[in-house]
């Protein structure tokens, strides 16, 4: 079973394949001058309206605080600017090799992607078309969550390789999830689909097949195994951390739908405290000696 599992080696070479869940940990290694780290880009911003913070107070303050003073100490031009101007930073980024490692080894397995991150490196990475299912009941450009990138059109997301964009895409600068109204909003379009006469957690009371969010990245997220790295799991992170609370809700109500979970962290990360929010989310922690053995390691190659 998967408690036996101890090292992401183990993980990869099983032979049925998790999701993945990818944070910014995956542009961030190897790289250098630290440009690809959301407070660099965020920094730059500021830079940009004459604003200046001491280490100690960015130290402070989260990701969603800082963009929200950005935002708030802006003129009256509206939201969707600044967003526009955090997604232009990142149009010079390109994936490196170990964005091709990981995701080569996702479409080899048949493994849904699930990323926070904003830029199309993973996509990039082996050429990923975009896919833009807008026929589909509840596109919008605000929460393009039936949007992916794959080979082609899939029918089952949590079964198939495809990338989706848990907080957004850059094509879609109004998608981004940046500040906390923006993650707020993110939790009152998802509740509806949790708790709702359609929603997932009847369906779970009721043995029904389909609920609203089957055809988005919501379904591999609470109905696939799934192997998390490059993810700070920070305490900004409302949206999926409550998520994840409800996927271990949902385990609880309908046991025989429990999904291994994994996350990967670097030993001197400093995460081991964490835990028994881990455990009680029904993640496992696997501590790796090096980002090295995280984004480099030999079983990612098929």
């Amino acid at each position: 079973m998967g408690a036996d599992l101890k090292t992401l080696e183990d993980i990869l070479r099983k032979r049925s394949s998790p999701a993945l869940l990818i944070g910014n940990g995956i542009n961030r290694y190897q790289n250098t001058n630290g440009s690809s780290s959301w407070e660099s880009l965020l920094q730059q911003i500021a830079r940009a309206q004459n604003l200046a913070f001491s280490q100690n107070q960015l130290k402070e303050m989260s990701n969603t605080e800082f963009f929200d003073i950005l935002d708030l100490a802006r003129p009256g031009d509206d939201r969707s600017d600044l967003q526009r101007k955090f997604c232009a930073l990142m149009d010079s980024w390109q994936p490196k090799s170990h964005h091709s490692k990981i995701v080569g080894w996702a479409r080899s397995r048949s493994a849904p992607v699930i990323t926070v991150n904003f830029d199309e490196n993973l996509s990039q990475a082996v050429r990923a078309k975009y896919h833009a299912p807008k026929a589909r009941k509840g596109f919008t450009d605000y929460y393009p969550w039936t949007s992916y990138f794959a080979e082609s059109e899939i029918a089952t997301p949590r079964t198939s390789f495809a990338i989706w964009h848990a907080h957004g895409m850059k094509r879609y600068s109004r998608s981004i999830r940046l500040g906390l109204t923006h993650y707020m909003g993110s939790v009152q379009r998802a509740r509806s689909w949790v708790y709702g006469k359609k929603g997932i957690r009847m369906n779970a009371k009721e043995s029904l097949s389909n609920w609203p969010g089957a055809n988005t990245w919501l379904d591999p997220l609470f109905f696939s195994p799934l192997l998390i790295l490059g993810f700070g799991f920070g305490k900004d992170e409302t949206f999926l951390r409550w998520l994840f609370l409800e996927r271990a809700r949902l385990h609880k109500i309908r046991p025989e739908w429990k999904q291994q979970a994994w996350y990967v962290t670097n030993k001197s990360s400093g995460n081991r405290d964490r835990s028994p929010f881990f455990k009680a989310l029904g993640l496992q922690m696997i501590e790796a000696e090096s980002y090295e053995e995280i984004y480099d390691n030999p079983a990612w190659l098929p």
